[in-house]
């Protein structure tokens, strides 16, 4: 059995009759017939049924069919792909995105994105404060959506939305320590991810205050809203927390809520393919 007879035999179903499928793939007729022929003495059964006026699938044929669906698709998607290589289409793109970066409209660009472009694949990394330049500079990915910027002279550079962060703490731990300034927080854990980067960014730190340095970030939101301590969020993250009252929105002389702008950042000198160049084309086009 060869892909071609496969072709073949879907083509006349597909098409009701050997003479629809020979003008379809540009073959003669009795090229079509002797192909299925072929195919029928190597499986010794009959695959169609040729007693009527258009020939119909016999119980053997309907099972080649229903199995070789698979196959055929599979064989246009590899074909697909090789009209993507021709095209210079990239296997797959790195974007690291900084946790504070998250919402759903960006999610939905990256996801419809992606749908249009099947055969890219799009490797996303979450991550941290300098996390994502750093992941740039070192061509683990092609971009970075983040606010910690600092090498301005190897990165283009491009804002593209913000994001309010805020310095919030749990009701009943605010009433319980008696929080009437900046002081006061003092003796309250605050609660901030480390950054792996030994010189890398940090936000919104109370000097002298006590802090409570997570590795990971996921946790961070959990231990302020368990009343564990303080420390800076995302406002979309709490808006609905901060509206029924249970966290407080700290506003002092230092530990305020401030806006973020947030940037799309690549190298300055790299070549990109077509479909990193779309890609960044729409992230620049982004705006909440």
């Amino acid at each position: 059995m060869t892909f071609e007879q496969l072709l073949v035999f879907h083509k006349i179903v597909h098409a009701g009759s050997f003479k629809a499928a020979a003008e379809g793939m540009h073959k003669t007729q009795p090229a079509i017939s002797f192909s299925i022929k072929k195919l029928e003495e190597e499986m010794e059964v009959e695959l169609f049924d040729r007693s009527a006026y258009r020939p119909t699938l016999t119980a053997h044929g309907k099972a080649l069919f229903e199995r070789s669906l698979t196959i055929i698709q599979g064989m246009h998607d590899l074909e697909t792909l090789g009209k993507s290589f021709q095209k210079k289409e990239e296997p797959e793109i790195g974007l690291s995105l900084d946790g504070i970066c998250l919402n759903p409209d960006l999610l939905k660009l990256l996801k419809n994105f992606s749908d249009q472009h099947p055969y890219t694949k799009l490797n996303m990394c979450f991550d941290i404060l300098s996390e994502a330049e750093q992941r740039v500079l070192l061509k683990e990915t092609q971009f970075g959506i983040t606010h910690f910027v600092t090498d301005k002279n190897l990165l283009e550079i491009t804002p593209i939305t913000s994001v309010k962060m805020v310095p919030v703490m749990n009701r009943e731990l605010y009433k319980e320590k008696k929080i009437k300034n900046q002081n006061d927080l003092l003796t309250v854990e605050q609660i901030v991810v480390a950054d792996k980067n030994p010189k890398g960014a940090s936000f919104g730190l109370l000097e002298n205050g006590k802090k409570w340095r997570l590795n990971d970030a996921n946790f961070k939101r959990e231990i302020i809203m368990a009343g564990m301590g303080w420390g800076h969020l995302p406002y979309p993250s709490v808006e609905r927390e901060i509206k029924e009252k249970k966290i407080v929105v700290l506003d002092f002389e230092d530990i305020h809520p401030r806006e973020l702008e947030i940037y799309l950042i690549r190298l300055k000198k790299h070549q990109f393919g077509p479909v990193a160049k779309k890609l960044w084309e729409e992230l620049i086009s982004f705006h909440l």
